[in-house]
């Protein structure tokens, strides 16, 4: 009885195992990698969106400028002095401000006999000034108008005045002139009227016109300049 059969048997089914195994590999290899990150070696980073000032998300997570904001809105440049001119409420008086810096300057005149200087605070957008008699002057301001009330040698008056740029605006002249004190105020209006008094040794007066373009105004028969307040 030979001897070769068990044999050949046993190698044959080797044979088969072998190449089984080598399929089975080379189909491993084949398979495409997962889609997953996670299962590709570690979820990939990702940087979250940022909320804009609207409380929507940018793709880039950068927020959206919004194109309503002005930082510039209702400020008023510190360094910049800004004259402000008008009538009262009730156009009896005209008041003239000027705003520089952390202070404020105010004139009050109707052109007949009422006249008062106020000096005071100026912070925040808010008016606070006060006169040698105990008159007063409070309100507020921004970029393109001052509104408020002042007491004025005894009158009480509302205003909300606008801003202007030279000619118009505060004058004022304080001099000798033939031996007398002079002082006066005008204030130069947009349409071109003057209203302002001129005290000399104590006696109030009208304000002569002057001329805006160069403060000149003749004064007793001599010509002597005012200069613009606020520059």
């Amino acid at each position: 009885m030979s001897r070769n059969g068990p044999l050949f048997t046993l190698l044959g089914g080797g044979a088969l195992a072998a190449v089984l195994l080598v399929t089975s590999i080379n189909a491993s290899n084949d398979e495409p990698p997962s889609s997953d990150p996670a299962l590709a070696g570690g979820a990939a980073e990702q940087t979250p969106a940022t909320p804009d000032a609207t409380g929507e998300a940018t793709p880039d997570g950068t927020p959206e400028p919004d194109p309503s904001a002005d930082p510039g809105a209702g400020v008023v440049d510190e360094e910049e002095a800004v004259t402000y001119v008008g009538w009262t409420d009730d156009d009896e008086a005209t008041v003239a401000i000027i705003v520089e810096g952390d202070e404020a300057t105010a004139y009050v005149c109707d052109g007949d006999a009422v006249e008062v200087w106020l000096r005071g605070d100026a912070s925040d957008g808010a008016l606070n000034l006060t006169a040698d008699d105990g008159d007063v002057l409070t309100g507020g301001y921004d970029q393109d108008q001052a509104e408020g009330e002042t007491t004025a040698a005894g009158f009480d008056y509302d205003f909300t005045i606008e801003r202007v740029d030279a000619p118009e605006g505060l004058y004022q002249v304080a001099a000798t002139i033939s031996g007398a004190e002079v002082d006066g105020g005008w204030i130069v209006l947009p349409d071109g009227t003057q209203v302002g008094l001129l005290t000399v040794d104590g006696v109030t007066q009208p304000a002569p016109a002057l001329d805006p373009g160069t403060g000149q105004v003749t004064i007793d028969g001599r010509l002597v300049v005012a200069g613009r307040l606020g520059g």
